[in-house]
């Protein structure tokens, strides 16, 4: 029977995908959608990250409410709008770099990469069975993408065929976890052998992951 998995700190609440504030006590939303004209999935895939692990609330960023400039809160807040439309994206040295220098102090980030030799569907997979998100960076023909893989899903046999992800680049979603899945039945021969279907579709690789975790 084919099995899915999804973590355990999200929840649909009258059709909006939510997630626990840091507080606990209440209740945020867990996606957000990255403007048509920006290259910002990495900020906003690290903002709903933060978000889902009960760190950070993402609002924040854009929010005019006073917030104590001392504070690690700020220094993220800051060095992610230093960016501005991020036109050139942000790579996973840079989400790392931005992450410890300013917000260390709540949180570690590990990184992984095909080029090293890393299984990054599995590694995906272990992390989500600890119910932790994982940031995935996506390749294909003139495209690169981050999206937060959320579940997973096995076939009958055990086996891992998908990944379930949310799509800063896509709607919210309203009658599931997820908005995007990224088929790892991978088409041999082909550099972009990997399907992945969420308000579009293309053919990626699978290249690098980011995994945040709360201290």
């Amino acid at each position: 029977m084919v099995q899915f998995k999804v973590i355990n700190r999200l929840q649909l609440r009258d059709g909006v995908l939510m997630c626990k504030k840091p507080s606990g006590r209440s209740w945020q939303k867990a996606h957000y959608k990255q403007g048509d004209l920006d290259g910002a999935c990495g900020a906003y895939s690290v903002a709903m990250v933060l978000n889902i692990l009960g760190v950070f609330e993402a609002e924040e960023i854009c929010s005019d409410n006073p917030i104590d400039k001392r504070t690690s809160e700020w220094k993220l807040i800051k060095a992610l709008n230093e960016e501005g439309l991020y036109r050139e994206g942000l790579t996973s040295d840079k989400i790392q770099r931005i992450l410890m220098d300013n917000y260390g102090s709540r949180v570690t980030v590990q990184c992984a990469s095909k080029a090293s030799n890393h299984d990054i569907a599995e590694i995906a997979k272990n992390w989500i069975d600890d119910n932790k998100p994982v940031i995935l960076g996506l390749i294909g023909q003139n495209y690169a993408h981050w999206v937060v893989a959320v579940g997973y899903i096995e076939d009958e046999y055990g086996i891992l065929s998908d990944l379930l992800t949310l799509d800063p680049g896509s709607d919210s979603p309203t009658y599931a976890l997820w908005n995007g899945i990224l088929n790892l039945h991978k088409e041999p021969r082909k550099r972009y052998g990997y399907r992945y279907d969420s308000d579009y579709n293309c053919m990626v690789d699978l290249d690098e992951a980011i995994i945040i975790v709360k201290k």
